[in-house]
């Protein structure tokens, strides 16, 4: 979806066995978005406007990659805010471990919370579709 943006650049941050994968940056290339890679998420903190992150998804390790990696470089709590824009907003699809501390879950950049109430309506809206019965929906809109 942002590649239909003007002016978007992405930044990939993940240690180098996670990076994000060349089909997605072939993708981004015909698209002309601006993107780069990074192992090193917490200095780049100052610079973006949003940050989207997701846990590390041991389920898909296969060789242990995981295992061997410090997850500490790609974590998040209170502390990192004065190092981050003002109005930054900090994304995660939940749920999460250790890479969001729940010291951020009230600050006004943390909106995961809403992240994840909105993306149940979405769901619920596309379940709808699917059995050809949004026409409900506007039976809700009188509750």
């Amino acid at each position: 979806l942002l590649t239909l943006y003007k002016n978007v650049k992405l930044i990939f941050s993940a240690p180098k066995e996670l990076q994000i994968s060349a089909d997605i940056l072939e993708l981004l290339n015909k698209s002309k978005v601006d993107y780069s890679l990074s192992n090193s998420m917490l200095d780049l903190l100052s610079d973006v406007d949003a940050i989207y992150m997701t846990r590390l998804q041991d389920e898909w390790d296969k060789d242990g990659e995981i295992s061997s990696l410090s997850a500490k470089e790609f974590s998040l709590c209170a502390d990192n805010l004065s190092e981050m824009k003002k109005n930054v907003v900090i994304m995660h699809p939940l749920p999460r471990r250790h890479e969001i501390n729940p010291d951020l879950d009230n600050k006004p950049q943390s909106i995961y919370w809403r992240q994840m109430r909105n993306g149940m309506w979405i769901r619920a809206a596309l379940i709808l579709e699917a059995f050809n019965r949004s026409d409900i929906i506007w039976e809700w809109k009188e509750i």
